[in-house]
């Protein structure tokens, strides 16, 4: 059953653009959080890159069983630090994403260096959650609200995925896939378009968000019997990646044409015609911190996994 949403003003390539009214509060929002200076005395921000493997937990955000990937960080800093401390992400991945670029921030009173803070984070972290570095940050610095785009990789098999390899990829099995198919309609997507069409659908927070985003980057490269997708982004709506793949594996696999994937991203509505692709092939692999160069302004805080 399709889920109809109201159509949205056609998208501008502006950096001028008018701003939604959700979008105005959001942005002055992001604005004060960014700029305002709320250390407490003697605390210092930290900044940490994380890659994690998702499978066996419920994603990244805090849960109340504590078996999110937030909720272990959490509370192995409870320990080294002897008190709550509460860490601030780049942005949310759902269950089963995996994570290569994961930022996090969070503020502490520490003494020593912070290479020590490092190597006691390592001491009693699961084998599939690592934190790959850790940096004093400005005071203003929000992992969150300072970041200006993010990218995401999503490996599908042509065939099937070795043992070893299986939960980090979706395996398409015997079904033949023209993968040019997949590179023309890849194509065409890119650009400041509304992606209302491959967002989640109605009542999971999409219909707060901005649907016009600047979609800078999707490739699709194929290795061998593997095929990447790269996507890069000032800000994604909910489930949008993995939509957008499951439209460009529909495409490959033939059962819709480049030239209807891009009609059903103009009809602005969700529709089961185009599927949700497996969180397991996902990963999300960077966060941007400056805005490059021609890109258009917009919102960079959103989630498209």
């Amino acid at each position: 059953m399709s889920t109809h949403l109201h159509p949205r003003p056609a998208p501008q390539s502006s950096p001028d653009r008018p701003l939604y009214g959700a979008e105005r509060k959001d942005r002055k929002l992001t604005q004060n959080v960014v700029r305002r200076d709320d250390l407490a005395p003697g605390h210092t921000r930290f900044a940490c890159t994380v890659a994690y493997d998702g499978t066996d937990y419920v994603g990244w955000q805090s849960q109340p069983d504590g078996k999110s990937v937030q909720d272990v960080i959490e509370a192995r800093l409870a320990r080294i630090l002897r008190k709550p401390v509460r860490i601030h992400g780049s942005g949310r991945t759902d269950s089963g994403v995996h994570a290569d670029g994961q930022v996090f921030h969070f503020d502490a009173e520490w003494r020593h260096p912070k290479e020590i803070l490092l190597k006691a984070l390592h001491a009693d972290m699961p084998t599939d959650i690592l934190i790959r570095d850790i940096r004093i940050a400005k005071p203003n610095f929000h992992a969150r609200f300072s970041a200006r785009g993010k990218r995401y990789i999503y490996r599908i098999r042509l065939g099937f995925s070795p043992p070893d390899r299986a939960r980090y990829e979706w395996a398409l099995g015997s079904r033949p896939v023209n993968v040019d198919a997949m590179k023309e309609a890849a194509r065409r997507l890119v650009g400041v378009h509304d992606f209302t069409a491959f967002g989640g659908m109605h009542k999971q927070g999409m219909e707060r968000e901005n649907p016009i985003k600047d979609l800078r980057r999707l490739d699709v490269v194929k290795k061998g019997d593997l095929v990447v997708v790269t996507t890069e982004a000032g800000g994604y709506l909910y489930k949008m990646v993995r939509r957008l793949v499951g439209g460009l594996v529909q495409v490959g696999l033939g059962r819709m044409t480049p030239d209807r994937l891009i009609a059903y991203r103009d009809e602005l509505r969700i529709s089961a015609e185009v599927p949700t692709a497996p969180a397991r092939g996902l990963t999300k692999s960077k966060v941007f911190f400056s805005l490059p160069k021609n890109a258009a302004n917009g919102d960079f805080d959103d989630d498209g996994d």
